[in-house]
C-alpha cells in the first residue's frame, strides 16, 4: 500500500506534527511505500486567487501533490480544529490540489468522482470535546461526505483527540492518542 501523509498544521511544533512524523516513522518501519507532505515547511501559496475559473501563474505545486496523489493508495490527514475547521493552509492546499478534472468533473449535470478506490484518514485534535464531534458532525462530516466523499474518497478511521489544554489534557494521553494513530497502519 502506498500511503501519502497530509500534515496540515502551520505549526512544526504542534501535536498534529508530531503525530504525523510518528505515523510516518512507523509505516517506514513497517515497510510501507510512504511519504509526507509537510505544510508547516512547504511553501506555496495556499490562496485560490480566482476560484476555478482560471489557473494560477504558477501550478507547479499544486500538479506535483495531485502526481502524489494519484500514486498514493491511502491519504492520512493530520490537522487540528480550529473554528470548527481546518488550519487555512490546509483548506488552501485542498482548494488548490484537488481540482475539478483531477479530484471530479461534471458530466450533463452529474458529478464524476475521480479518486474512487482510494482511502483515507483522519487524525485531529480539537479544544471542544471529542463526544462533540459525535453529537454535530462538524468537520468529519464535512471532509467524509463534501470534501473526500465527494472525490471518491472512502474514509476508513477517524480519530480526534478532544480537550485539548484542559486539565484532562496530559503528556500520557497525547503519547497514547498518537500511538492509536499509527496502530491503524496495522489495522488497514
Amino acid at each position: 500500500m502506498k500511503i501519502l501523509i497530509i500534515q496540515g498544521s502551520p505549526d512544526a511544533g504542534s501535536l498534529s506534527h508530531a503525530n504525523a512524523e510518528n505515523y510516518y516513522q512507523r509505516a517506514k518501519k513497517l515497510g510501507l511505500d510512504v511519504q509526507m507532505v509537510d505544510l508547516a515547511k512547504d511553501q506555496f501559496d495556499p490562496v485560490l486567487r480566482y476560484g476555478y475559473r482560471k489557473h494560477m501563474e504558477d501550478e507547479a505545486y499544486p500538479n506535483q501533490m495531485q502526481t502524489l496523489i494519484q500514486t498514493a493508495d491511502h491519504l492520512a490527514f493530520f490537522f487540528p480544529v480550529w473554528w470548527s475547521a481546518e488550519p487555512a493552509v490546509l483548506k488552501g492546499w485542498f482548494d488548490r490540489v484537488f481540482t475539478p478534472g483531477f479530484a471530479y468533473h461534471y458530466d450533463n449535470g452529474k458529478t464524476i468522482k475521480l479518486l474512487k478506490g482510494k482511502t483515507a484518514s483522519l487524525f485531529i485534535t480539537s479544544h471542544a470535546p471529542t463526544f462533540f464531534y459525535g453529537l454535530y458532525g462538524g468537520v468529519i462530516s464535512r471532509w467524509k461526505h463534501m470534501l473526500l466523499g465527494f472525490c471518491g474518497v472512502k474514509l476508513t478511521h477517524k480519530l480526534i483527540l478532544g480537550n485539548m489544554d484542559k486539565t484532562s489534557d496530559t503528556d500520557v494521553k497525547r503519547k497514547q492518542f498518537i500511538k492509536k494513530c499509527a496502530n491503524t497502519l496495522i489495522k488497514s
